[in-house]
């Protein structure tokens, strides 16, 4: 038994070759079906007797990043450990669902004095929220987070798998990227977004790492910040507003080094052997 799991972890070990050809193939994957959605003839499925209707955007952008985490779930027994584990520090918790509140700091950039705030607007983050925790945000940490940066530390420094995990990570968008752009956002507030997902990585990969390979902080962050972001930017036609992207680029910077700071500490401190004391004599 013992030889057969020995056996098991090598053949699915990685180095540096075979981190890049995962990157590669999800993200071509993720590419080909969020172009393909947005720019490629539109199929709508309608059944009016369950007042069901849906398209084939929404199909294939949804399987763009459901699939490739399916994979993971199933074939890399790392993603099953990082689902299973619950039992990071309530602090790591609080600080996810705060700092997924991040969004809002694109409001000091914002010409619109008006608050993006409101019950209205308080409504539908809950309600975004609470769907996100079973849709992309999910299925994106569990491809990222989960498999990708789980399988990189295992020939990486922390600071070397955190990097190397954003820069995939940000290329990874730039399918979702041409989604945002068939949806009519303008190329110069688009332009922003290589450099605001990379910070994101960033945070994401360092929480990951503060909450000791658990998943569901990074989650809820991940949810909390998509919610988030459909709540400013739906009102004042702030999406067009490349001021409030800059902002919030400024902003996720900041934490984004906050973050990566504390996580390469607390990796150094796990990592630093105990001095052995002799005892009395």
């Amino acid at each position: 038994m013992a030889l057969q799991q020995t056996v098991r972890r090598t053949m699915h070990a990685w180095d540096r070759s075979k981190a890049i050809i995962f990157a590669i193939s999800v993200c071509a994957l993720y590419w080909t079906l969020c172009v393909a959605g947005s720019f490629g003839p539109q199929i709508k499925v309608e059944i009016p007797s369950l007042q069901f209707a849906v398209g084939s955007k929404f199909v294939l952008i949804m399987a763009a990043s459901l699939l490739p985490a399916v994979f993971c779930v199933v074939y890399y027994p790392e993603c099953r450990s990082s689902l299973k584990k619950v039992n990071a520090s309530w602090s790591v918790y609080f600080v996810a669902i705060a700092v997924g509140f991040l969004p809002f700091g694109s409001y000091f950039g914002s010409h619109y004095s008006a608050l993006p705030w409101g019950h209205s607007a308080a409504m539908t983050l809950v309600r975004v929220f609470a769907l996100n925790l079973f849709l992309s945000p999910l299925w994106e940490e569990i491809i990222w987070r989960g498999c990708f940066l789980n399988k990189v530390r295992s020939f990486s420094s922390t600071s070397g798998g955190i990097l190397f995990t954003s820069i995939g990570w940000t290329i990874w968008h730039g399918g979702y990227i041409a989604y945002l752009y068939s949806e009519g956002i303008p190329i110069r507030a688009l332009s922003v977004l290589p450099a605001t997902y990379f910070c994101y990585g960033i945070i994401f990969c360092s929480l990951f790492e503060m909450g000791g390979g658990s998943l569901w902080p990074c989650v809820l962050l991940h949810s909390a910040s998509n919610a988030s972001t459909l709540v400013y930017y739906q009102s004042y036609d702030r999406v067009s507003e490349i001021s409030s992207y800059i902002a919030e680029l400024i902003v996720a910077a900041i934490i984004a080094a906050i973050f990566f700071t504390i996580a390469i500490r607390r990796s150094r401190l796990l990592e630093t052997p105990k001095s052995y004391s002799p005892p009395a004599s």
